[in-house]
């Protein structure tokens, strides 16, 4: 549903009450809201689909960045119900699969980061990857005293008994981790405790071309009104 500005941002209705010079009431679900706060709202939605930083995005727009930074927290929230509701509807189809051990360009050639890897799965179904974070498997070593002999064996022995399924090397899935790679390089770091949201948000966007992100994010958004 497309917003215009003289209809309801919540049901669409058109005959609208001016309550102040900013706010608006509904004649039909009887609610208030601002055009001008909804606006700045979907320029906040653009500049993540941009992928500016909550920073970038308060200072393009002159707004508060802890305003920017929940903006952007619920627009992650919502990609991760609509995900794993797509994934539920196609759970049957999938048909390649395979492991994987992310960890930031800066820490890969350093021998006492190796542990900080996260391990993701992804899975193929239909033409879209869906991804899961795996259980911490380096939480038992992480803090023991530092053995490069140990720890090159035992990562030696994750890489040769890792989960994998697919066809060729090229492959959607193959093509999802370059892509994450790459993307992850413009935060500047991310808690581990907050992957999980940037993971998501990396494979909606990996799987949606600009313009379809656009559309289904707005849609969300505007669905998230009546909550």
């Amino acid at each position: 549903m497309k917003i215009k500005n003289n209809a309801c941002i919540f049901c669409g209705h058109t005959k609208l009450y001016e309550v102040s010079s900013s706010q608006s009431r509904c004649a039909m679900c009887k609610r208030t809201f601002s055009h001008i706060k909804y606006a700045k709202k979907i320029e906040v939605l653009k500049c993540f689909l941009a992928d500016k930083s909550a920073h970038e995005c308060a200072m393009h727009l002159s707004l508060n960045y802890l305003t920017v930074s929940k903006i952007y927290h619920t627009l992650r929230l919502l990609l991760i119900e609509y995900l794993e509701s797509l994934y539920t509807q196609h759970a049957q189809t999938f048909s390649q699969y395979d492991e994987y051990y992310f960890l930031p360009t800066c820490k890969k050639k350093k021998a006492k980061y190796l542990f900080d890897a996260i391990g993701i799965l992804a899975i193929l179904y239909d033409t879209h990857v869906y991804t899961l974070l795996l259980p911490d498997q380096f939480a038992h070593v992480r803090d023991l005293e530092e053995d490069a002999i140990e720890k090159e064996t035992y990562a030696r022995f994750l890489h040769q008994h890792k989960v994998a399924h697919y066809e060729s090397f090229d492959t959607p899935i193959n093509r999802f981790w370059i892509f994450l790679e790459t993307w992850m390089e413009h935060f500047k770091g991310i808690k581990r405790e907050k992957f999980i949201y940037y993971l998501k948000e990396a494979e909606f966007k990996f799987n949606y071309t600009p313009e379809a992100q656009r559309s289904i994010l707005e849609a969300l958004w505007q669905k998230n009104l009546y909550m």
